[in-house]
């Protein structure tokens, strides 16, 4: 996701609001900058489903591992 910033309009109104003239362009390319590390709702489904996976295969392996040790039980009983 992508923000789109009028640079130009933000520093003017930045400027009308009284903010001294240097500094509403450092304002804007910082907010510019930090729209790069924003997260999305994209990225964190990803991220969960990644998890919910590995857990899934975590559980099956648990689960073989737990038949395997009662099997074998049950074979010396």
């Amino acid at each position: 996701m992508t923000i789109t910033i009028d640079a130009h309009a933000a520093i003017r109104d930045l400027e009308a609001a009284g903010i001294k003239p240097e500094h509403p362009e450092a304002i804007v390319k910082t907010v510019s900058r930090a729209d790069t590390d924003l997260v999305t709702k994209a990225d964190l489904k990803a991220e969960l489903h990644a998890t919910i996976a590995s857990l899934e295969r975590r559980l099956i392996g648990y689960l073989v591992a737990t038949v395997v040790i009662v099997l074998a039980a049950i074979k010396y009983l």
